[in-house]
């Protein structure tokens, strides 16, 4: 009786060998949680194409999380700060500031429109094209970094914000990446505000809360 060949053994092994080596390769880059860190600052911006956004709680109109490159990121615009979504102790100041911003508006009215800045962005950033440009400057010492939104019409998202009237134009500003500088950027914000202004955009237009009045 011939003896049976072992080279069909040995192949077969090798076949399953590297099966199993690659199924646990894959199980490995699955479930390998994404990069929330942000890299080092850099001294030029850096350009972010076909970045998309991830969908998160902590999202708002003018800090969000995207996913690009393999890793996530949280990313906090330049220039302009949106209404907090809702109350809590360690914003409660904040929103007293934005809403006596605003003219006078209640604290009610100032968290509706937090969650209309955040609807407006997520908008945006769901059905427009748009090339994020950072430098990873850090937002004080959290995860978060600076960064401008262009979108294909030319526009950054903070320009978009401040026409439609649903945020302050209070927080850090820089030069821009076409060579604009800082100054001459948010010159250009404050004159789209005073048309949202007097378009009654957004805050803008919204009712003031007649102060109550007590009988003597």
């Amino acid at each position: 009786m011939k003896r049976r060949s072992s080279s069909g053994s040995r192949f077969l092994w090798w076949v399953l060998w590297l099966s199993l080596a690659l199924l646990q390769a894959w199980n490995h880059y699955r479930d390998k949680p994404v990069s929330t860190q942000p890299p080092e600052a850099e001294s030029r911006f850096v350009a972010l194409a076909d970045a998309q956004l991830v969908e998160d709680a902590g999202n708002d109109g003018d800090s969000f999380k995207i996913a690009h490159d393999g890793g996530e990121h949280v990313l906090r615009l330049y220039f302009v700060d949106c209404p907090e979504k809702r109350l809590y102790p360690l914003v409660k100041n904040r929103l007293k500031d934005q809403a006596a911003y605003f003219g006078g508006l209640s604290i009610p009215q100032t968290e509706h429109l937090g969650l209309e800045a955040k609807v407006y962005t997520e908008k945006l950033l769901h059905e427009q094209r748009f090339t994020i440009q950072t430098r990873w400057e850090r937002v004080y010492d959290s995860a978060r970094s600076y960064a401008l939104v262009f979108f294909d019409d030319g526009e950054e998202l903070s320009e978009k914000l401040v026409r439609a009237g649903l945020c302050r134009i209070h927080t850090k500003g820089t030069w821009m990446p076409d060579g604009r500088g800082e100054f001459d950027f948010e010159t250009h914000l404050r004159a789209l505000e005073k048309e949202a202004k007097a378009g009654k955009r957004g805050a803008w237009g919204k009712p003031k809360p007649v102060p109550s009045t007590s009988n003597p």
